[in-house]
């Protein structure tokens, strides 16, 4: 531009100095340099301009949105892929694995490479197919034209190899497979409520997989490759590689023989007396905290938990449509998934009369000689409170009235306490807060906003206030080992992929409620509870069992649906009683079969597990004299031995026998060895013959007493196992034989059958 303006200058000059040019044309030339020095001018304007807008630009793309445009031109020159890390494995108490991650494969897919059209419809079609996945998210995926893309996870081998079959026949370089792992449960149902489950992307997304997310995940690992203009991996220099980090695993405090034993037993709690809303059970070291067992059933397979389970349900879901449908469908999964055992507040009932004691017992308002009387009901304020024995039970010790659950009783207890002390013992005992037990969805139980004097006299014995299983086994459990709230937890140990502990827990004491002292005098008065009380069926023989049964009304469900008699029964448990080892608490919401007491249909469910755990635990059992007569005895096998052999053989055993045939050697038996049967059960031997092959059939034993069932399959050649309240003085009949009545079974088949007393009817 310069240079220019000295030609024009020099030019100039020349014209002045020259004669030859005429004045015109003089003139005709400035008036063109002038134009031509406008245009330059212009145009360095806009030069100017275009160059300020480029530097602009530059600035916004460069500094403004660096992150952006970094990103836009790395997607295009590398590919990242995410390595997956092995999520940590959930092991039980003595390292059995319940939930691990299995060994699988990721489906990836460079869309941009697809050639054509109709290879990638082709594509879209195998692999919808292959995969199971909706054939229109598939074809979008194929259509994207994008780098890297993950079609599925968690893709087993042998779809897998189908899938590699595919590429290597159709000569395909953009579909890929990577390592990945998937999540497995290998006992399916077992212990779902509390271990819970992961979403398609191996997120934690309810129970302990949830709540421990952090620590099972691990760490993401990545593979960054530089990549050509055709799309195309560099070689291995440009290539940078990070690590996944794979996640801790956790040791629970969970026994999985004892959770088997519980479970067991609430499935049979459930369909035995029809329950209509579900049934829950924890099992507690009541010196640690620690939960041994925990179980809600119906419950359902964490290998797939977006199946409804309940076929009433799923038909529900199924008949709706749009977002009817899907809301129901969320609602009915979500109360599939719904942990009873810490979730749902209830009316505790009578099982809180452990606690009214206790405090009563510790604050000095009522002694062992304590007496009341019942007439079967109580005034309070005018209201007429009814005892559940509406003849009233008299005069009565303060033992008697537990032991008998008399609510005018525990009425006078808690007036004895006032609304402030018997307050703040509810707060001390951990009843207005939650346990803080490491497990998702805990809810608190609702107390009193303004407790008045009425509220005073119901809440003595259970009702009118809710609370959580959890934490009434917490508070219980208080009782049984001398008076400390412990922390419930199901996490004993975090360890590293080397077995390294990175985290640990035990005991954590949170309050001393009451003294040692009380706490020895409630064991001795709850053992008594179950051998002479409303608890008579959870009676073990050789065993101290200490409990109280609970049956308590839903009023507020009953007022809303209209539905008359609706009852939570309960039992709530600790073992063995002179040196408490574990807590047992099991409710049934609404069970159908009458009677609806806890002390009829919970506590021959707490006599089954605690006849299961103590034994499994080594707690030895001390028989008295009366119950080595009633004891079971295990027959012993003498067949082959000389006639004074098997005599002397049985004898030991403290077996009855008689003989068949004439012979000098036993040949035959029954019952066979190992079978189990009462220590009145007369063996037979078949002495140089063989026993009979001949079938009967098994009588109805509904209703008969101990004797009259013995003697009745003893006259068919059948033998008893008797279990449940055998020993207790009031009216025990058969309610359950392990064989159906008119089976037909071989001689010398044990029954087993279990007895009831029924005097706890109408707790």
């Amino acid at each position: 531009m310069q240079t220019t303006f000295l030609a024009l200058v020099f030019s100039e000059r020349q014209i002045n100095k020259s004669a030859a040019f005429s004045r015109g044309d003089i003139v005709k030339r400035k008036a063109e340099n002038k134009m031509i020095r406008r245009l330059l001018v212009v145009a360095a304007v806009f030069g100017t301009v275009c160059f300020a807008c480029i530097a602009v630009r530059l600035f916004y793309m460069q500094v403004l949105n660096y992150d952006f445009y970094q990103q836009k031109a790395l997607s295009q020159q590398t590919r990242d892929k995410t390595l997956t890390p092995v999520r940590g494995t959930i092991y039980d108490a003595n390292m059995k694995p319940l939930a691990i991650s299995a060994s699988t494969e990721m489906v990836t897919i460079e869309s941009v490479k697809i050639k054509n059209e109709e290879q990638g419809l082709l594509i879209a079609e195998t692999l919808s197919e292959l995969l199971e996945m909706d054939y229109d998210t598939v074809l979008k995926k194929v259509q994207e034209k994008s780098t890297y893309a993950v079609l599925k996870k968690g893709v087993e081998k042998e779809v897998a190899d189908q899938i590699r079959e595919f590429v290597k026949k159709n000569k395909l370089n953009c579909i890929f497979m990577v390592p990945d792992s998937t999540r497995y449960y290998p006992f399916g149902n077992f212990l779902s409520h509390v271990l819970g489950f992961v979403g398609s992307d191996g997120q934690g997304l309810s129970g302990l997989e949830a709540q421990y997310e952090e620590e099972l995940s691990g760490t993401p690992g990545r593979v960054i490759t530089a990549t050509n203009a055709a799309g195309d991996e560099m070689p291995f220099a440009y290539e940078m590689y990070y690590d996944a980090e794979d996640g801790h695993s956790l040791v629970l405090t969970i026994d999985e023989v004892i959770q088997h034993y519980l479970e067991k037993n609430l499935e049979m709690a459930l369909y035995d007396n029809k329950v209509q809303n579900k049934v829950a059970g924890i099992i507690m070291d009541v010196n640690t905290g620690g939960i041994l067992a925990m179980a809600t059933k119906p419950d359902f397979d964490p290998n797939s938990p977006f199946t409804i389970v309940d076929e009433e349900d799923a038909a529900a879901v199924e008949a709706l449509s749009g977002d009817e449908r899907s809301t129901k469908r969320s609602e009915v999964l979500n109360e599939q998934w719904r942990n009873k055992a810490i979730s749902d507040a209830y009316d505790p009932g009578s099982t809180f009369k452990i606690l009214t004691a206790s405090m009563a017992l510790e604050e000095k308002t009522i002694s062992l000689d304590s007496r009341y009387y019942c007439p079967g009901y109580k005034v309070v304020d005018k209201w007429n409170i009814n005892c559940w024995r509406t003849a009233g039970h008299g005069s009565q010790s303060l033992i008697e009235a537990i032991c008998n659950s008399c609510n005018p009783a525990f009425i006078e207890i808690g007036q004895s306490l006032g609304i402030d002390t018997f307050s703040e013992y509810v707060r001390a005992f951990g009843l207005r807060e939650k346990t803080g037990i490491d497990l998702p969805g805990e809810a608190s139980g609702i107390y009193f906003s303004n407790m008045g004097t009425t509220d005073l006299a119901v809440a003595a014995f259970g009702q009118n206030f809710s609370i959580t299983p959890i934490q009434l086994i917490t508070a219980v459990s208080s009782v049984a080992n001398g008076g400390t709230l412990l922390k419930p937890y199901v996490v004993k140990e975090v360890i590293d992929s080397d077995g390294n502990i990175i985290e640990s827990r035990d005991r954590q004491e949170v309050r001393q409620v009451i003294s040692g002292s009380t706490s020895a005098q409630m064991c001795d008065i709850l053992e008594q509870v179950v051998t002479v009380g409303t608890g008579k069926n959870a009676y073990v023989m050789g065993y101290r069992v200490a409990g109280k049964t609970g049956t308590s009304e839903k009023k507020a469900k009953e007022l809303s649906t209209g539905v008359k008699g609706l009852r939570i029964s309960s039992f709530v448990a600790f073992a063995p009683a002179d040196d408490p080892q574990i807590a047992v608490l099991v409710m049934l919401d609404e069970p159908g079969v009458y009677p609806l007491t806890g002390g009829i249909t919970v506590a021959p469910v707490i006599r089954r597990i605690m006849e299961d755990v103590l034994p499994y635990l080594e707690v030895e059992p001390v028989y008295t004299e009366g119950e080595l007569e009633q004891k079971d005895i295990t027959v012993p096998g003498v067949i082959g031995y000389e006639r004074g052999q098997a005599e002397s053989a049985l004898k030991q055993s403290g077996i009855k026998y008689r003989a068949e045939g004439s012979g000098d050697t036993v040949t035959d038996q029954i019952p066979a060895a190992g079978a189990v049967v009462s220590s009145k059960a007369e063996v037979i031997l078949y002495m140089g013959g063989e026993k009979t092959e001949k079938l009967v059939t098994v009588p109805d034993l509904s209703n008969m007493s101990v004797e009259t069932a013995r003697k009745t399959l003893s006259n068919l050649d059948l033998y008893i196992r008797a279990t449940g309240a055998v020993n207790s003085p009031g009216h025990v009949v058969a309610i359950k034989q392990s064989v159906a009545a008119n089976s037909k079974v071989a001689v010398g088949t044990v029954i087993t059958v279990d007895f009831s007393d029924l005097d706890q009817q109408a707790e």
